[in-house]
């Protein structure tokens, strides 16, 4: 019996934009604090955090940048989630991606 030959769908991807907001990497310092004691040479090693995180700008001002990295969007709208208010004078760099 011969093989039938199966014939290729016309399947173009199309690259639809969900949501308004563009997609950063933000590195930013953070605050580190302990409350346990320490020497010296323990405190003199303290340094500050540099957390990254990736997502969707919500807002930019000048005084911050809102975050989020999960979002669900249905017919009533978009729900947001991962979110986080970063101080702009606490960011190091951001990156579009």
């Amino acid at each position: 019996m011969p093989k039938r030959r199966r014939r290729k769908r016309n399947t173009k991807i199309k690259s639809v934009k969900d949501i308004p907001y563009t997609k950063y990497r933000v590195d930013w310092v953070d605050a580190i604090s302990e409350s346990d004691w320490a020497d010296e040479y323990e405190f003199d090693k303290m340094t500050l955090a540099t957390p990254v995180n990736e997502g969707w700008v919500y807002e930019k001002t000048k005084n911050y940048i809102k975050l989020f990295a999960s979002y669900d969007k249905d017919e009533e709208g978009i729900t947001f989630g991962d979110r986080i208010a970063i101080p702009r004078s606490w960011v190091i760099k951001m990156t579009k991606i």
